[in-house]
């Protein structure tokens, strides 16, 4: 029956010290009386060292931590798939930390990944806090973060801005008037504030648009029940959503309410999932290049750990989807 040992255990029975066995794991000097014991111990128990462990210790162990919110997101996932397999191609092996959106286990987390002595830390980031920068500030691993703006540390975001104008200039160009965006909270400030300030640069450069905002989150569940609500005495023309997971949301609502995307009401999102395209009719959305971002995450994190040169702050473009959901006024 095997038998899990220590080193310990093996410098035990082979009557040396923990030295000599750790030399002999890795390859260092021993003796051939001692190489010899320790061959038929590690044989006879079928002694397995610890790779990770002892990669840890090493100075060039070649782990990248990666801290994600959640791993049941088609965003996170997509970006993170291709990171991964990006990184492994280059010899670096990720050590992924879910914090299921704890903002004190994701404090953990990068305390934790610091600890174990990895090469570099990648930050999927839903919102910065005064922790967060603290902890920027007083690391010297090399760091980057992707989905949030943070001066002093290495960046890639999604061109939250250029995509929301896009939106609310094709909208207002349709001929929409009475408008409802719906948004989240200002604590992300990508979705939040960047992305909403982009919709709101494209409408105004056309007049008598009545504007409206309501607040959710990012789930389908609570978009639905808000417009659900709100249709019971007001109708806009159109319903800007600030993803594609609150659009699932709002077109239920509007289904429960007898009305029909987009003869009734239009909507549109950002996003573009792949169930966006397969609706029927096909939501109007904005589709951010997800694997696009994982290449260069692995790109940029490995030049900073090697001080190669790199853009600090990474914009990355999207393209627009025309889909169906949207009616044309005029």
């Amino acid at each position: 029956m095997e038998k899990k040992l220590t080193i310990l255990e093996i410098a035990e029975m082979a009557d040396v010290g923990k030295s000599t066995v750790s030399r002999f794991l890795n390859g260092g000097y021993v003796s051939q009386k001692n190489r010899e014991k320790l061959e038929k111990i590690v044989k006879k128990y079928n002694y397995k060292p610890n790779v990770f462990a002892r990669g840890i210790k090493a100075k060039n162990n070649r782990f990248i931590g990666i801290i994600v919110p959640c791993l049941d997101s088609f965003v996170t996932s997509q970006i993170l798939m291709q990171l991964d397999n990006s990184l492994r191609k280059n010899g670096y092996v990720p050590l992924i930390i879910n914090t299921d959106h704890n903002f004190d286990l994701e404090l953990q987390g990068l305390d934790d990944l610091i600890r174990l002595n990895v090469e570099g830390i990648i930050f999927f980031s839903t919102i910065i806090t005064e922790k967060h920068k603290q902890f920027f500030n007083k690391t010297t691993t090399p760091f980057l973060v992707i989905g949030q703006k943070f001066d002093g540390v290495p960046y890639i975001v999604n061109d939250d801005f250029l995509a929301g104008k896009k939106i609310g200039e094709y909208v207002a160009k349709l001929g929409h008037k009475k408008i409802l965006y719906l948004g989240v909270s200002e604590s992300d400030e990508a979705v939040g504030i960047i992305r909403k300030n982009g919709i709101m640069e494209g409408l105004k450069k056309y007049k008598d648009i009545e504007i409206n905002y309501l607040e959710t989150d990012f789930s389908t569940e609570k978009s639905e029940k808000i417009i659900d609500k709100y249709l019971k005495n007001q109708k806009p023309s159109c319903i800007i959503c600030a993803t594609d997971n609150i659009a699932f949301g709002v077109l239920k609502a509007i289904r429960k309410n007898n009305l029909v995307v987009p003869k009734d009401i239009s909507i549109c999102g950002f996003g573009g999932y792949k169930i966006s395209s397969i609706l029927t009719p096909a939501l109007t959305t904005i589709r951010f290049k997800y694997k696009k971002i994982g290449n260069l995450a692995s790109e940029t994190i490995i030049n900073i750990i090697n001080k190669n040169e790199i853009i600090e702050k990474q914009y990355v473009d999207f393209d627009f989807i025309k889909g169906e959901t949207i009616k044309n006024l005029k």
